[in-house]
């Protein structure tokens, strides 16, 4: 009988955490339901296994009483790079006050509702999918929790959830909708995944209204100006007044790709040119549906920045960051960098460094625009893209 005192056959249970005696616990309010959270104490060291010693019959109110109360935003924003930064976690000591602590409880909690709870805690949820990346469970168990109810709630939580960036998670859950609600969806909320469970053929008005829509992604609409021309060589009017209309709008992606359609359709005039004005700001738009119109172009096809050019070309000056050389090779008083320019020619230019190029013509500040990796320094003269300067940014720390 000795093989009753092995530890590995005889388990003793551990000790019990929380002494509250639950046959008196009061949870008729949410008041009165935070005291006995109170009386739970959970940490961040054993908050789980104070929570599997609540018996079910409680799990409802005390969840509702928390998502109610809120205090879950645990985030912390953009790192000088651009990098989403990890959310933090609870520390082993962390008690109810640490919003940290509190979003895990928050995530329990979403588990113990049922689908009558969610009309109850409906403002809480709202606000739990207003959180900004890089908060992105706490959202995506939101809009889990709320698929099964009304559908009006639904697609407002979705689209509290879209305007706090939370795009890739929306997008992937409009299925389900019925056609009413994702044109709704669409047009009042500006959804982009809406228009995947429309046709451009049922549903033209919805699509000509998309395209141009600047609140829709640009590959949204792009996509709906594909849905809409279909197989036709001709450019019905509507769709034709719409997509001259694109490009002339702010965004230098969809004017490229409504310029695109023009052109492959019979309307070379629609090619991007350099604007009748020495304005600096349309000067630097007009180069950004360029960089736009390279990106989307087809190798048989002809950027159009030589109108953007003097006749002698475009001077270009690269300064190249090295981290690791110890020598002013070329004197410019700067260990790190050195300077290389070229001309490109006028005939059949396109823009250096393109990629990155048609990235930074979206964020300039005046004549600099920039990305993670390069500025670019603009000079213009009578509206003329005569020069460039490419500095290269030293290298990101790791996010």
């Amino acid at each position: 009988m000795h093989h009753l005192d092995d530890p590995e056959l005889n388990h003793v249970p551990p000790p019990k955490l929380l002494t509250i005696d639950w046959s008196t616990a009061n949870l008729s309010s949410d008041a009165e339901a935070l005291r006995v959270w109170k009386q739970i104490a959970p940490t961040g060291e054993d908050w789980q296994q104070r929570l599997d010693e609540v018996p079910s019959a409680a799990t409802r109110p005390l969840a509702i009483a928390l998502l109610r109360e809120g205090n879950f935003e645990c985030g912390e924003g953009p790192s000088r790079c651009g990098h989403a930064v990890a959310l933090k976690y609870s520390e082993p000591n962390s008690t109810l006050a640490d919003p940290c602590l509190r979003r895990e409880l928050a995530i329990w909690s979403i588990d113990q509702l049922d689908p009558t709870d969610v009309p109850k805690v409906g403002d809480a949820l709202k606000k739990l999918a207003a959180l900004p990346p890089p908060e992105s469970q706490l959202v995506a168990d939101v809009i889990k929790r709320v698929e099964s109810a009304d559908p009006d709630l639904r697609l407002e939580v979705l689209a509290i959830a879209a305007n706090a960036g939370q795009h890739d998670l929306v997008n992937a859950d409009l299925g389900g909708f019925d056609e009413a609600h994702l044109i709704t969806a669409a047009q009042k909320l500006h959804l982009d995944g809406a228009l995947d469970g429309l046709s451009a053929k049922t549903q033209r008005a919805v699509f000509l209204k998309a395209i141009a829509d600047d609140r829709l992604e640009p590959t949204t609409r792009a996509q709906a100006m594909a849905e809409l021309v279909g197989d036709d060589d001709k450019l019905a009017p509507d769709l034709e007044k719409a997509l001259v209309a694109v490009t002339k709008g702010a965004s230098c992606d969809a004017a490229a790709a409504a310029a695109l359609v023009l052109v492959r359709h019979g309307h070379p005039s629609a090619v991007p040119v350099r604007p009748s004005t020495t304005n600096p700001g349309a000067i630097v738009h007009g180069l950004c549906v360029v960089g736009a119109y390279e990106a989307q172009m087809r190798s048989d096809e002809a950027s159009p920045l030589s109108t953007f050019l003097p006749a002698h070309g475009l001077e270009v000056m690269h300064v190249i960051y090295d981290a690791y050389s110890d020598t002013d090779a070329d004197g410019d008083g700067d260990i790190h960098t050195t300077h290389e320019g070229q001309l490109i020619p006028q005939a059949n230019a396109t823009l250096p460094e393109s990629t990155d190029f048609a990235r930074a013509l979206q964020h300039c500040a005046k004549l600099t625009c920039s990305t993670d990796d390069h500025d670019f320094k603009l000079t213009l003269k009578n509206g003329v893209f005569t020069r460039v300067e490419i500095i290269d940014k030293p290298g990101c720390p790791a996010p």
